[in-house]
């Protein structure tokens, strides 16, 4: 098997997340890692068994033979990064969410697609083994036709531990980009087809929304149930419910261990996966083998699924009156 070297731009919490799941990612190894500062850097490498520190990304690129960078850094660095690295003939796994709009997104992936490169948006939960049970189960009629899917990612942020610039428009960010994205990515997973309207409710910091709820419907009555916050806990399970049934994911739905399938006759299937270390080993690991057999985007979580929730993502912020400096950018073009 093809060892796959990787590249970690980043030494904040998710990329050391990221690094602790690569510790069980058969296959797979962090050659080099990227960082600010070069102190910072060394400790990550030091921790994590990592060859080489560098402080500038082009400069890793031109001196390391790597197969797939991985971004973790503020939204706002995504689209400049994933062009240089593209550009270097490198392929990428950015954190979410992928771009600041569709524009930025659609260059990408077309330079992806004409230099045969892979890329992935990080949507890490399509990756984990319960999610994969959940959709089996839906795709095996198991509760019937999908009706409704009620899925939340609201929590009460620590203001003395948290990544301040997540609720702020400085770096493209905010509570539906954040946190919300993971939601769509659910409700396109139990309804793959585009929602016929789209209603939302937001609330605001004074520069981005802290928290929002949206309801996608369907046609046929069917429904998503949606909603993220940094400023309130709520319950953090997802439930499909179908004619036959429901499924019912968490604790976290975004990182789930288990999912039950609970049949309105009364019979019950759980699944449980009681992972070691942050989980990020399932990404990598599908990520490793999709470079080995030369894909280009992940099945998992395909291209089509980022533009459609990306369009959304974005129309929406717009109606909200949430501008970024890329939009700006974009508008002047």
């Amino acid at each position: 098997m093809k060892t796959i070297k990787w590249a970690v731009v980043g030494t904040g919490y998710i990329a050391n997340q990221f690094a602790e799941g690569m510790q069980l990612a058969e296959g797979s190894v962090i050659k080099a890692v990227v960082s600010r500062k070069q102190e910072t850097g060394n400790r990550y490498a030091q921790k994590y068994g990592c060859e080489k520190v560098y402080t500038d990304l082009q400069k890793m690129l031109d001196t390391e033979e790597i197969d797939v960078v991985y971004l973790a850094v503020p939204n706002v660095f995504h689209y400049s990064y994933i062009k240089k690295v593209l550009e270097a003939g490198v392929s990428v796994l950015s954190e979410k969410p992928i771009t600041d709009n569709t524009e930025q997104l659609e260059e990408i992936l077309e330079t992806a697609k004409e230099k045969k490169l892979f890329v992935m948006e990080g949507m890490w939960t399509r990756c984990f083994p319960v999610i994969k049970q959940s959709r089996k189960w839906i795709q095996e009629g198991k509760i019937g036709k999908p009706l409704t899917l009620k899925a939340g990612f609201d929590i009460k942020t620590d203001k003395n531990d948290w990544q301040l610039w997540k609720a702020g428009v400085r770096y493209s960010a905010g509570a539906l980009r954040d946190v919300g994205i993971y939601t769509l990515a659910m409700a396109y997973l139990v309804f793959p087809e585009e929602p016929e309207h789209i209603f939302t409710n937001m609330k605001s910091n004074g520069e981005a929304d802290e928290s929002f709820q949206m309801l996608l419907a369907y046609r046929e009555g069917r429904s998503a149930l949606l909603s993220g916050a940094f400023n309130q806990a709520g319950i953090q399970k997802a439930e499909i419910i179908g004619e036959n049934g429901r499924i019912v994911i968490g604790p976290e739905f975004w990182h789930p261990s288990e999912a039950e399938l609970v049949l309105n006759d009364g019979v019950r299937e759980c699944v449980s996966d009681r992972y070691k270390a942050t989980g990020f080993q399932y990404e990598i690991t599908d990520v490793a083998e999709c470079l080995r057999r030369n894909m280009t985007e992940c099945p998992c979580f395909t291209w089509k699924e980022s533009l459609n929730i990306g369009r959304i993502i974005e129309e929406t912020r717009k109606k909200w009156g949430i501008f970024y400096e890329s939009d700006k950018t974009t508008a002047e073009k």
